[in-house]
């Protein structure tokens, strides 16, 4: 059954065991367990840390990945890697797709001239995103951007594609433009600018899509850190990753399942039912003046985009860390205007609003612990990749009761060759201080020891050609 209008707030689980989530109604309010034998994450990213500055619909709050976080136990893998598209619709932040650069548009600043053409020659409007999007944030820094009541912003040039091929090849492009600006692209530019898009993060899994330290869980597509990106994602590759996330590791749940037992404790299930029944309770009951949860979730984005956005630095993400550590204070004063139990938007937005402030939260302190440059995360205070201290991942949990994270790091896997030029930018990295045999070995004991549970096949294994079908 799909159940409509259904949040799952919390996860019901112990001794390392996974049995199920506590859900929300979000017309009636009304709270109900819901066990099983495996539980499947697959909430996406969590995009809307990052306010209004984002791409994602307005559902990825990373509600996936705080349930996961809020057992203590479960660690999200390489929260600081998040990626910026180079060109959403300014000011509303829809998505403009690549294939715009893909065919052929430009990038204009404000003066119209085409500048990725200068500082990327080779690639020029096809470079990664990441590339671009640095490029076009200081092109803005350079008051080059076209100033606006929204910020600046810069231009898409798609004139010279033709009418035709816009309202046939890049029909949606073409829509979006008409209906949310009036423009028409075949005779005016657009305004963009970049904003945050992707999360290569989220709940860390093995091979299998299980999740570290508690077995029945398991987490798919881009609410999982299930390193099919590492700190990039290259256009197309998260489709990629859904259809072939959906193949394995729906195999892999059923199998699970098919030989799990359903031999729970139901007060275990009691217990966690109450607690998600105490938490709409207490919002509920507070009273007086305090901050709105609206105006905290605005603060957060605005400290996300412009400390732990594009161009990072530890003066700002330390800066960063303290102001959300404030905003986890205000959370706890907050009142609600609306105090109704049910259909309530208010009331079910403060009930996630925690849980974001956290996720911006160790995205922030990940991103000032790890001082290098790797994929989207840069830092200009470190800008060389430093695969001799920082080939790692990050790992961080959150305990019960604990007032600050704990960040841990395992080793990425196993290699088979040592990271090289990506091919396009500068060829300056610190390298490898191990060979790849010291490096692999013991690799897949260290990530055991942080909780990567047994996988069907041995982790280092390799799938040949053709093979995949006879193995899921």
């Amino acid at each position: 059954n799909v159940l409509d209008r259904t949040e799952a707030v919390a996860l019901i689980y112990d001794n390392n065991r996974c049995w199920g989530a506590v859900a929300r109604c979000l017309r009636t309010g009304k709270h109900f367990a819901v066990v099983a034998k495996a539980t499947v994450i697959a909430t996406g990213g969590y995009g809307r840390i990052y306010g209004q500055y984002t791409t994602n619909a307005t559902i990825n709050e990373g509600m996936g990945a705080v349930i996961a976080l809020d057992t203590g136990i479960v660690p999200l893998g390489n929260m600081e890697a998040v990626q910026f598209h180079p060109t959403a619709l300014a000011p509303s932040n829809i998505l403009i797709t690549e294939g715009c650069r893909g065919d052929g548009g430009y990038l204009l600043d404000k003066n119209l001239q085409r500048f990725m053409v200068d500082l990327e020659p080779e690639k020029q409007e096809l470079a990664s995103r990441d590339v671009v999007s640095r490029h076009m944030k200081q092109r803005m820094r350079d008051g080059l951007g076209v100033e606006t009541p929204y910020g600046p912003h810069l231009w898409l040039d798609l004139r010279h594609l033709g009418e035709q091929h816009l309202t046939t090849k890049l029909r949606e492009v073409f829509e979006i433009c008409r209906d949310f600006v009036g423009l028409n692209p075949a005779h005016d530019l657009i305004p963009v600018q970049p904003t945050q898009h992707y999360s290569m993060g989220g709940i860390r899994v093995n091979k299998d899509g299980q999740a570290y330290n508690l077995a029945g869980l398991f987490a798919a597509g881009e609410a999982a850190c299930w390193d099919m990106h590492g700190f990039n994602r290259l256009g197309g590759n998260s489709l990629a990753e859904t259809v072939v996330a959906g193949r394995v590791i729906g195999a892999r749940v059923a199998k699970y399942a098919a030989g799990a037992s359903l031999d729970v404790n139901t007060g275990i299930a009691l217990a966690a039912l109450e607690g998600g029944r105490d938490r709409a309770r207490r919002w509920l009951a507070r009273s007086g003046a305090g901050p709105s949860v609206y105006d905290i979730r605005d603060a957060m984005g605005e400290t996300m985009m412009n400390k732990v956005g594009i161009f990072r630095n530890g003066d700002e993400l330390a800066q960063a860390v303290a102001e959300l550590a404030n905003l986890l204070d205000d959370c706890g004063k907050a009142v609600l205007r609306s105090k109704a139990p049910g259909m309530n938007p208010e009331l079910s937005f403060a009930l996630r609003l925690k849980g974001m402030l956290r996720l911006a939260y160790i995205t922030a302190k990940g991103a000032l612990l790890r001082t290098e440059s790797r994929g989207a995360h840069f830092r200009s205070d470190y800008p060389l990749r430093d695969d001799a201290d920082w080939l790692k991942r990050t790992l961080v949990r959150w305990p019960a009761d604990a007032a600050e994270p704990v960040f841990t790091y395992e080793p990425v896997g196993e290699i088979d060759l040592p990271p090289g030029h990506r091919g396009y930018g500068s060829d300056d990295r610190i390298e490898m201080r191990l060979s790849l045999s010291d490096y692999n070995a013991g690799v897949y004991d260290v990530q055991a020891e942080h909780g990567r549970l047994p996988t069907i096949e041995s982790p280092g294994s390799r799938l040949r050609r053709g093979d995949w079908r006879n193995q899921i």
